[in-house]
């Protein structure tokens, strides 16, 4: 666990804000940022009433929604999660062209619309969080950020659920680059976890898409992975993949609990909160003569949207990164027919 001490001094400084329900947006380079954000807090209805509202107030927006998944939920939960895989066109163009190589691995924004026992709630992954770790503390783009991460609540907020809050959580980060746990594990810029997973001696990206489209629909034996979005960015000559499965989700979310949400730790499947970590990126890119398949290191991913379920979970659960990057490998292999 953290200690106390680390949040003493950012808690104070933006004291006066935050008891003025203001947002705390100070947009400074070493402004903490949540890896998740709160939108909406006990909306009206029930989960298929909030998403069915949820889903017109994207479109009318303009925004695509590329899928709504399931979470599954823990052992014994009777709570559920959906999260909406959502893009917006015109920004996913702006992030591409700030990193042809790591933005897509943020170009879909994810909306967690999810159950407890207060009710109904909304948040999002945090643009201003992810993207600072994407694009590697790249400062031309934090207003950007700042901006589509305004206007994703926007949408969020116009379905007229309920109030709006701005109360962040996960791991809480003054930067976008995440150091070594314990001086060896899972740490470095974004740009060093992209791996080409697999180089095609082919200038033909559709056709490798589609094979690798056909790999990831095969449903993954051990932890259920498979396709659940696609997204062609034509003018960028890449295919971007969600993918995701049960018991993944289920798993992760018993292991990372209420995180450091200490007003989370006696409900009875807290982990809900963090459903949004998921679909996992699988991105197909022409480069030059040769396509490339590639994923973000498995341990760095779970280290992105897990960190604060603690040192120790991690600790004990170091197989489990390999065991996914090994069943999203061997779906592509197949699709690729790779020997």
């Amino acid at each position: 666990m953290k200690s106390a001490i680390r949040f003493l001094i950012p808690a104070i400084l933006v004291l006066p804000l935050a008891l003025s329900g203001e947002p705390v947006r100070a947009g400074a380079a070493e402004t903490s940022f949540g890896v998740y954000e709160y939108v909406l807090d006990r909306a009206a209805g029930t989960l298929d009433q909030a998403t069915g509202a949820l889903e017109s107030a994207l479109l009318a927006r303009g925004l695509n929604v590329l899928a709504k998944v399931d979470a599954g939920a823990p052992q014994g939960c009777s709570y559920q999660a959906r999260v909406f895989a959502v893009v917006d066109p015109e920004y996913a163009q702006k992030l591409m062209a700030a990193n042809r190589k790591t933005a897509p691995f943020s170009v879909v924004d994810r909306i967690n619309v999810f159950e407890d026992e207060k009710g109904v709630h909304v948040a999002l992954l945090n643009p201003e969080s992810i993207n600072r770790t994407i694009l590697m503390d790249d400062p031309a783009q934090a207003e950007l950020s700042r901006s589509h991460t305004e206007a994703l609540r926007s949408a969020i907020e116009s379905a007229g659920l309920g109030p709006s809050v701005h109360r962040e959580y996960g791991e809480k980060r003054t930067r976008g680059h995440i150091g070594k746990t314990m001086g060896v594990m899972a740490g470095g810029p974004f740009s060093d976890k992209v791996k080409d997973e697999f180089v095609v001696a082919s200038s033909d990206w559709k056709w490798v898409a589609s094979k690798v489209r056909a790999g990831l629909e095969r449903t993954g034996v051990t932890w259920g992975l498979h396709r659940v979005y696609e997204l062609e960015l034509a003018e960028q000559e890449t295919v971007i993949f969600g993918s995701t499965g049960t018991p993944m989700d289920t798993k992760s979310f018993s292991i990372v609990g209420a995180g450091e949400d200490a007003t989370r730790d006696s409900f009875k499947c807290p982990g809900l909160a963090h459903a949004a970590a998921y679909p996992i990126e699988v991105v197909v890119a022409r480069d030059g003569n040769t396509v490339k398949v590639r994923l973000v290191d498995t341990m760095y991913r779970m280290k992105m949207y897990f960190e604060d379920a603690g040192k120790w979970a991690f600790m004990k659960n170091m197989g489990m990164p390999g065991s996914i990057h090994d069943e999203i490998a061997t779906q592509i292999k197949s699709g690729l027919g790779a020997q």
